[in-house]
């Protein structure tokens, strides 16, 4: 826009002279609606119509003042990521103080982080179930161990797996010697 048609739109829309139109442009470094803003702070202005354009104006600094406060206050995209990759580095750093622990009778276990035992049964269901339910029927013993201490009852349930591996084992021999 032409440095004349933005002295005619303030001239038009505040109702003033056109030096007036000029030295506010002029403060404003061309600015239309900043020049407008000028004028009615002024005092210069006397119709209603720039009145408007400048509370238009401010609801919308407004508006972005609001969007500035909830960003800083839920984050944005990048915020979300990034609680997503501290609650996953929490659960890697859990999982690698616990233990998944495999041993036979009187033997030194095999301990294996939970993080480890976990990304197995992710990628490799299959040969991971195959695994354990042989390694049961050889009779190796499950449990977990490690920082968190609340592990009773999966152990308990490791421990009934495992009696009911060796009954069925001796199932097997018995039947077998008959």
């Amino acid at each position: 826009m032409e440095r004349n048609e933005m002295i005619e739109i303030i001239i038009a829309k505040a109702n003033v002279s056109r030096e007036e139109a000029i030295n506010a442009l002029e403060k404003c470094n061309w600015d239309v609606v900043d020049s407008i803003i000028y004028l009615e702070r002024s005092g210069k202005i006397k119709n209603n119509e720039a009145t408007t354009i400048i509370e238009i104006k401010e609801e919308e600094q407004d508006k972005k003042e609001d969007n500035k406060k909830y960003e800083e206050k839920h984050g944005g995209i990048g915020e979300a990521i990034g609680r997503m990759f501290k609650f996953i580095g929490k659960l890697i750093k859990k999982g690698s103080e616990n233990f998944f622990e495999i041993r036979k009778e009187n033997e030194k276990p095999i301990r294996i982080s939970l993080t480890v035992s976990i990304l197995l049964l992710i990628f490799l269901f299959v040969p991971t179930m195959v695994l354990l339910v042989i390694g049961l029927f050889c009779g190796y013993k499950y449990s977990l161990a490690g920082s968190y201490n609340n592990y009773n009852e999966v152990n308990n349930v490791f421990e009934k797996v495992s009696e009911s591996a060796d009954s069925i084992k001796k199932g097997f021999k018995e039947s077998y010697e008959r």
